[in-house]
């Protein structure tokens, strides 16, 4: 599957120890320690996941991990491979992934598998590495680069030094300079994509890893590939783009939490926009995201405000680029950061009646009529038009749709406050007398005035999109 296809999936983002087990049960452990979620207990809970809306599942990586307790904990995550051509048995069997795949297919969902090709996890003291336990060809020390720490005003000091250096476990970088290491780490994840009949990859750490590499490996698992650079500034992001189908959108993800979580204005929110559209090579297959296992949950950062929560997810998930939701966002999970914001799903339950969730499920189908409407075929690959902005609200139209959000504020109450006197577009794709609903609370209704001007955001703290009346009837009457 290309990157072409990806721009019209959503994406629903899974620590697989954390989403379900097989049989049901809600264990209680350690947020260190395996809690016990499987490949059978997603698969069990996929109408769980279709429910939103997603037609696209990313799960965290598979191959096997480090087995022994270390001073962060086990290796639930999966993110300390020790073992790249072996599944992880805690995940269940190849019989399980290869279920999991076939299941996703058969409802017409994606599968997006993390891989990591810039270490492996060694839970040694730096001072008595010994790599004789790994398979070939990463039995030996020619396989990794020196242990050092990272200099990251030094891009090759990123490329080439070891992203944990001082306590173990340790993350051991991989010598790509090496061909047979690179060839063998690359052919591992071509091996799991043609076994398992996986859509995508999400590549973890991609920015540690040569941009040469990465050319050659996004070449050779002939998937679409979207890469972590964890980094803020929009050109550094962009260049990745060059040699992989897509990065994850950390530019806009620090921008969005700053609007919708913090003091930061819209027109803060608009540049990262602009820049990225200059810089990017197509900002319609980005990764948009509010939060994920690396990251505080967003709602940590806005409490009781869960408006704010509903503002920032109508934006990600009709602005241009992939929308990826992280598991737990539509229970209001609100851990802060590593572990607390991979607690597992079942503490709080899968509930289809909890707001954001149902929000989700109807974001999926505006975007659904938008996507079939006759008055815009190409919706995926609109870039969309800023109509109005202020320090506190946002409207933008992409294809038949008007998407308006704000930032809400909580009152003396602990009651998000409206946006009282709204905000009037000047001017909008839609013609002069066209009646227009807001298709989120199917209630709210207005009349393009000259030019398609009207008024958004009157009396509420609720996102909004409108659009015309014909277009509603499939969701609204």
């Amino acid at each position: 599957m290309r990157a072409s296809e990806w721009r019209q999936r959503s994406i629903y983002q899974i620590v697989t120890d954390r989403f379900a087990l097989p049989d049901g049960t809600t264990p209680e452990r350690g947020l260190r320690e395996h809690c016990g979620g499987t490949w059978k207990g997603i698969e069990n809970r996929l109408d769980y996941i279709a429910g939103m809306g997603f037609d696209a599942l990313w799960i965290s990586p598979v191959v096997h991990n480090l087995e022994e307790n270390t001073t962060w904990g086990y290796g639930y995550h999966g993110y300390w491979a020790d073992d790249p051509f072996r599944l992880n048995d805690h995940f269940g069997t190849a019989e399980d992934l290869r279920s999991l795949s076939d299941a996703l297919h058969a409802r017409n969902m994606a599968l997006m598998v993390d891989v990591v090709i810039n270490h492996l996890g060694i839970n040694q003291p730096p001072d008595q590495l010994d790599y004789s336990h790994f398979p070939e060809p990463f039995n030996s020390p020619d396989a990794f680069h020196p242990n050092s720490p990272i200099n990251y005003n030094n891009q090759k000091s990123v490329e080439d030094c070891w992203l944990v250096d001082a306590q173990p476990p340790l993350l051991a970088d991989v010598n790509t300079e090496n061909p047979d290491v690179l060839e063998a780490i690359v052919r591992s994840v071509v091996d799991l994509v043609q076994r398992y009949s996986i859509d995508g990859i999400r590549l973890d750490t991609a920015r540690h890893v040569p941009q040469r590499h990465l050319e050659r490996f996004q070449e050779a698992v002939n998937v679409f590939v979207t890469g972590e650079v964890l980094d803020g500034e929009v050109e550094y992001v962009a260049q990745y783009q060059r040699s992989m189908d897509s990065v994850l959108n950390y530019p806009l993800y620090f921008a969005i939490n700053g609007v919708f979580a913090g003091n930061a204005t819209f027109s803060t929110l608009q540049d990262v926009i602009n820049r990225e559209r200059v810089s990017f090579l197509d900002t319609t297959v980005l990764g948009n995201f509010l939060d994920n296992h690396d990251q505080a949950r967003f709602a940590s950062k806005t409490g009781n405000n869960i408006a704010q929560d509903m503002n920032a997810l109508t934006f990600i998930i009709l602005a241009p680029g992939i929308p990826i939701v992280y598991y737990g966002f539509e229970q209001r999970l609100h851990g802060d950061k590593d572990p607390e914001n991979r607690a597992p799903l079942w503490s709080v339950g899968y509930n289809t009646d909890a707001p954001l969730y149902k929000l989700i499920a109807k974001l999926h189908a505006i975007k659904h009529i938008a996507r079939s409407s006759d008055i815009m075929s190409l919706f995926d690959e609109d870039l969309g038009q800023v109509l109005a902005i202020s320090d506190t609200t946002l409207a933008f139209q992409r294809g038949p749709l008007v998407t308006a959000v704000s930032k809400a504020q909580l009152d003396d109450d602990n009651n998000s406050s409206s946006n009282s006197t709204g905000l009037q577009l000047p001017r909008s794709a839609f013609n002069e007398g066209t009646q227009l609903i807001d298709l989120i609370s199917c209630e709210a209704t207005t009349r393009a005035g000259v030019d398609g001007s009207f008024t958004v955001l009157h009396n509420t703290s609720s996102p909004e999109i409108w659009a015309s009346r014909e277009l509603a009837g499939g969701l609204c009457f």
